[in-house]
């Protein structure tokens, strides 16, 4: 259980340092990115200390203030949906601050400690984690990459805009079945999987060498390569558990697939793409 015990320090991983550096990545844009930026600290000090605080009315209060944060976020996202002209990688950078919202939503959930229909103690938690890094992060790097492919006038342009919608549609679906809906449960999964996948292959074969800078390099490459290695467990772990067949658990997925997909890919990711700008 020790993997699970400190499952508490991934939403706060999160909060201080990936929502800052796909802020800082992405830029203000409009005046909802202006307010949003400097909303950001107190709302991640206020979601902070609800971590910090036994679970019950003080710490959901104070996950308000986060809440209404990823409220001003998902605005910004419809404002960028607005902006986006039909442009795909702009629309997964949108969609990613549209889903921080619902994370939002889950986080307030948690630290409310109020029990909802049948969902077990970890499910609040976990699905808070799910939509601030698959719902929130992954969307964001995959519109940089759409970016870089979209300047490089690639033939596989088609084969990203069929990934990317399968990343954007991926976290929703994903997040039924984590909620207990065990009929998409591994169908949501493969397609979070493959789109993720596909999008971190391109990367890997078209991107990179667009990227000046060693670092900057280094370390979207291991990005690239660590979400592999966790869409795979994560396809693998929902395919396989509801047949009882599955060598995965809960705890080593949290264990692997929580550190290939919140360290690797979203961390090194956001820090690379915020080097290749500099």
């Amino acid at each position: 259980m020790a993997a699970l015990a400190i499952l508490p320090l991934v939403p706060a991983f999160a909060i201080l340092i990936c929502v800052p550096l796909a802020l800082r990545a992405v830029g203000p844009g409009d005046s909802t990115g202006r307010l949003l930026i400097a909303a950001y600290p107190i709302a991640a000090a206020a979601a902070i200390l609800a971590i910090v605080l036994p679970s019950g009315i003080f710490s959901a209060a104070l996950a308000l203030v986060w809440l209404a944060f990823t409220l001003l976020a998902a605005l910004h996202g419809l404002t960028r949906v607005f902006g986006a002209r039909g442009r795909i990688e702009e629309l997964c950078i949108a969609v990613g601050f549209m889903y921080l919202a619902v994370g939002g939503g889950w986080f307030l959930l948690w630290r409310s400690g109020v029990a909802v229909m049948d969902f077990g103690e970890h499910v609040p938690l976990l699905t808070a984690i799910h939509f601030h890094y698959a719902g929130f992060a992954s969307p964001i790097l995959v519109g940089f990459v759409g970016r870089e492919l979209r300047a490089a006038g690639t033939r596989l342009w088609p084969l990203y805009a069929g990934a990317a919608w399968l990343v954007m549609a991926g976290p929703a679906l994903v997040a039924l079945g984590i909620a207990g809906v065990r009929t998409v449960e591994a169908p949501a999964a493969a397609i979070l999987a493959a789109g993720t996948a596909i999008v971190a292959l391109i990367a890997l074969a078209a991107v990179l060498r667009r990227v000046r800078g060693p670092l900057a390099r280094s370390l979207l490459a291991v990005s690239s390569a660590a979400v592999i290695v966790a869409m795979t467990l994560a396809a693998l772990y929902a395919v396989g558990n509801p047949l009882g067949i599955s060598a995965l658990g809960l705890e080593d997925m949290v264990r692997w697939h929580g550190s290939f997909n919140g360290l690797g890919y979203v961390f090194c990711g956001l820090l690379g793409w915020n080097l290749r700008q500099t």
